[in-house]
């Protein structure tokens, strides 16, 4: 071999070795990304309801901050159908690797499986991202019912001959059924529910004095009817009072059997299934919070009469969501709720 040869031989091995010996090191190592980066794509937010809705208005009102944030287009996905079984269920066909969020609350991810045997899947199947709002709940009457508190309604029951009250529900399985129901099952309340389909139909026969009772958050059209004398409220299901029912009592303060317990209410939160890595978790988190706090979710909150859950880490996000679980798992098992 000639020389010009065996030099340019001895320098292409010079330059595998010195490549070989480079990719083994450790500070190579750290250079090659250990994972893919997130977001590289773009993330879809799934709605349980049609387009216009609360959840829709929630979702289209995060968007431009997370879009900011993530670097990535978010894009909003209206799957509405049985009650928000379906889009929960899209959500569990997706891998968990936080490309898929869903705006949920407690009746599609905890109340849903229950209460519906359309339902495959259970609260455990999901996590929370992070918490948005939350609507405390409100005891309401026909205005001319003779009781003012639910103690009031307790004591009567509890005499011979107590007066059996008729409690609206917007459907089998529904919170305001199933919490209702666990209040009677343990205070003796004599309560004969009657469910509807949906919250209007109700509304409308409470104001028209066709029933007793029912429960519903004091927004929209039930705050309206309370404001005007049509119906009125007698309990909060909530550890204090509320903006706007200041003269009503918190269930807390009353003296009914198990009542921490029947403290309630809507929250709204950015969801995801199980799995989820943490550290994508945390980036999803990163960006939503600044987009609760923006103000186009302001504004939304605002008029519709909801209030902000404060900021909180995913490992409180979780406790949270699992007390929840907990709770209304307690109550679906109390009353003997079977699901249809």
């Amino acid at each position: 071999m000639s020389i010009p040869k065996r030099r340019a031989l001895s320098l292409m091995l010079a330059t595998v070795f010195s490549l070989g010996g480079l990719m083994a090191s450790p500070h190579a190592e750290a250079q090659q990304p250990s994972a893919e980066a997130f977001p590289s794509k773009p993330i879809t937010m799934l709605v349980c309801f049609p387009a216009g809705g609360p959840a829709d208005v929630i979702a289209r009102a995060l968007q431009p901050t997370m879009v900011k944030l993530l670097g990535q287009p978010v894009i909003i996905e209206n799957f509405p159908g049985a009650g928000g079984v379906l889009a929960m269920q899209r959500l569990l066909q997706k891998p968990a690797d936080g490309y898929t969020l869903i705006i949920g609350s407690p009746n599609e991810a905890i109340l849903a499986p229950l209460a519906l045997t359309a339902a495959k899947f259970k609260a455990e199947d999901l996590v929370m991202v992070a918490p948005i709002s939350n609507i405390p709940l409100v005891v309401m009457a026909r205005k001319d019912l003779p009781f003012n508190t639910l103690e009031e309604i307790v004591a009567d029951s509890r005499k011979p001959g107590g007066k059996q009250l008729s409690f609206g529900n917007p459907g089998y399985g529904s919170m305001y059924h199933i919490v209702a129901e666990y209040f009677a099952q343990s205070s003796g309340a004599k309560l004969l529910q009657v469910p509807y389909k949906g919250a209007t139909p109700l509304m409308t026969d409470l104001a028209g004095q066709q029933i007793d009772m029912t429960i519903a958050p004091n927004v929209g059209a039930s705050a309206q009817l309370i404001d005007t004398g049509r119906i009125k409220a007698i309990n909060v299901l909530d550890t204090q009072r509320i903006a706007g029912l200041a003269g009503v009592q918190a269930i807390t303060e009353s003296q009914i059997p198990r009542k921490n317990e029947l403290v309630s209410s809507i929250w709204a939160s950015v969801m995801v299934r199980t799995g989820v890595p943490a550290d994508r978790m945390k980036v999803l988190l990163d960006a939503i919070q600044p987009a609760i706090a923006s103000p186009e979710m302001v504004k939304v909150l605002e008029s519709s009469g909801t209030a902000p859950m404060a900021p909180q880490s995913v490992a409180a996000s979780a406790k949270f969501y699992n007390d929840e679980i907990a709770k209304f798992k307690k109550m679906a098992t109390t009353i003997n709720l079977v699901p249809q």
